[in-house]
């Protein structure tokens, strides 16, 4: 059945071109050089390790002319003020009407444009990474741009991509979960979200072009460092549908294993932690009609599950993939009636190429990054997508990840889940030897989550608060670190614009022995934002990226909109970083350094 092809990522494998993702499978490194390291390997005597200083203005802009530091002042007050922020739009439309295309377009370059964005094309970009990469910043390639649709068109354009075929015949209807079944009255994703971009499926041929558009970015960053990144999000490589019902079957499996752990007297253990007794899991496994005795006792062998007598979370993994007969039975656990229940019985011919095509796009990208030495960043969406789009991803990362980490996967701080996403995914890179490679962020999507999850009647699948988003995102940092210390392969980047967690990541480096040298840990901000954390950052030795976003003026406007509103929702820091920015102003003119050249 189709279906298998959704439920298990490795039974579509051999249908994909080069998409197999068995160890001895693995994609094996180039003949050119790969990724190359940003900052070197260690040398036998280690540099002294400078003290960074977030409140020394002359290095922090040392990068900066004063205009750039004016026009700085100009946007982040703008950005503070209620009234041009509520009537933002109308006052872009009125001023593109008054000034013409031409001069509006300059009128943008010199203010909010030039500000957030880095250009128009991989030309006209290369002047500002270079520059930045001289002052020890580099750059994570964005192609910023996006559709223009209204509410209306966005909300249509959602239902109709992610439901499939049987459920608008109704065969397949209320077979998935709440969580995973699309929402009218979230139809527009982009309501409530302020940081991330968001791309809605048209047809394959949008998907096709967005693929191309991110070729000429991954080869805008190789040809512009030799350390870059691109960043991608698999929302714009096909049809939101097939993330859906894959997110959907594998938070039923791991729900699941987690019951079956409660029932065995595991219940509050880290997932990393939590083993079942084979015996009691037979016998559990047994009683639901999955299989005879004789085939489930074939699935739990030495060879595929050590001798422990045990199965962890990893090993139950394992279970649900090709290389077991389960990935046979079509059905998911229910866990209120502890039956088993079919899901959708089938794919359109059609939606199962769609699905195949979304497979190899991320394959034809991945490789295109392998070849150029850039590395992948995969950004994280949505609560609902991104189980699916994690999955995705570590399959690349199996991969591609061979000798050091060429794909990067998100993990978001906020969800209740993130501990476990973290550790899981740090012990399975170790038990099969490829190079884990993680970006850690808090979150972009916490307003909307939280509404769409009381509207719809689920569990909030987000952190309470903004307070325990930080404890979370704090402790997920320290498990990476000290993990770091035995794993020299494993890369972290801690993207952050909060100056406390930077500052907690450079203590444990410390403490825990990690040299910026060994480029194992990073450190990212938005292009625009906290250059005060950036440019010290680099400058010291310690590697750290800007998130570049570059497109035409125009289709860059709704990622210059949020941006704007970004801004007046961390006044806080906002607000620190128009101190410094003064600060360094009246320096310069104290000191009669106000026609500053960087140098």
């Amino acid at each position: 059945m189709a279906l298998r092809r959704v439920f298990l990522l490795r039974s579509v494998a051999p249908h994909v071109a080069g998409l197999s993702t068995e160890t001895q499978a693995r994609e094996q490194p180039a003949a050119n050089p790969g990724v190359v390291r940003a900052w070197g390997a260690a040398e036998a005597v280690r540099r002294p390790v400078p003290v960074v200083d977030f409140d020394n203005t002359q290095e922090a802009y040392r990068s900066r002319r004063s205009w750039e530091l004016v026009r700085n002042l100009l946007v982040l007050r703008l950005c503070a003020s209620p009234v041009l922020l509520a009537h933002h739009e109308k006052l872009l439309h009125v001023t593109r009407k008054l000034l013409g295309q031409r001069m509006f377009d300059k009128l943008m370059k010199m203010t909010f444009y030039g500000h957030f964005v880095a250009g128009e094309d991989q030309e006209s970009i290369r002047p500002l990474i270079q520059h930045n990469k001289a002052f020890g910043v580099g750059s994570i390639l964005d192609y910023g741009i996006e559709e223009d649709l209204s509410p209306e068109e966005a909300e249509r354009t959602e239902l109709e991509s992610c439901t499939s075929e049987a459920e608008r015949d109704s065969s397949g209807t209320n077979k998935r979960e709440k969580q995973y079944q699309v929402h009218p009255a979230f139809g527009d994703r982009r309501d409530g979200v302020i940081s991330a971009r968001t791309y809605f499926y048209a047809n394959e041929a949008k998907c096709d072009n967005y693929m191309e558009n991110l070729l000429k970015c991954i080869e805008a960053s190789g040809g512009a460092s030799n350390d870059g990144f691109s960043a991608i999000k698999l929302t714009a490589l096909g049809r939101p549908q097939f993330l859906l019902q894959f997110s959907d079957v594998l938070t039923r499996w791991r729900r699941f294993f987690h019951q079956m752990a409660a029932e065995q007297g595991q219940a509050g253990r880290a997932a990393v932690d939590k083993k079942l007794e084979v015996v009691v899991l037979q016998e559990s496994i047994a009683k639901m009609g999955i299989a005879s005795r004789a085939e489930i006792e074939g699935w739990f062998t030495p060879e595929t599950l050590g001798v422990s007598g045990t199965v962890d979370l990893l090993d139950w993994n394992s279970l649900i993939d090709s290389r077991t007969q389960l990935s046979r039975h079509l059905v998911v656990p229910n866990v209120q009636t502890g039956q088993l229940e079919p899901l959708l019985s089938r794919f359109t011919e059609e939606e199962e190429q769609q699905m195949k095509r979304m497979l190899q796009r991320m394959d034809v990208l991945a490789k295109k990054a392998r070849e150029t030495g850039v590395r992948l960043m995969i950004d994280a969406e949505q609560s609902y997508f991104q189980p699916a789009i994690s999955r995705l991803t570590l399959e690349m990362q199996r991969r591609f990840n061979v000798d050091q980490p060429l794909i990067f996967n998100t993990f978001q701080c906020y969800l209740k889940e993130a501990y476990d996403n973290v550790t899981m995914d740090m012990e399975l890179a170790h038990r099969e030897g490829w190079c884990f490679g993680a970006k850690l962020v808090r979150g972009a999507y916490m307003a909307q989550e939280r509404a769409r999850a009381v509207e719809i009647g689920y569990e909030y699948p987000i952190n309470p608060t903004y307070e325990a988003t930080n404890v979370m995102y704090h402790r997920c940092l320290n498990y990476v670190l000290e993990k770091l210390k035995h794993s020299p392969k494993a890369e972290v980047m801690v993207a952050s614009h909060n100056e406390d967690t930077v500052r907690f990541t450079l203590c444990r480096m410390e403490e825990l022995g990690l040299h910026p040298d060994d480029g194992q840990v990073c450190f990212g901000q938005l292009l625009g934002m906290c250059d005060q954390i950036s440019f010290p950052l680099g400058q010291a030795g310690f590697p750290v990226y800007k998130y570049v976003p570059y497109g035409p003026v125009m289709e860059v406007l709704p990622y210059l909109s949020r941006r704007a509103l970004e801004n007046s929702s961390i006044m806080k820091g906002a607000q620190r970083e128009r101190q410094l920015l003064w600060q360094e102003l009246h320096r310069r003119l104290r000191t009669g350094n106000l026609f500053h050249h960087p140098a």
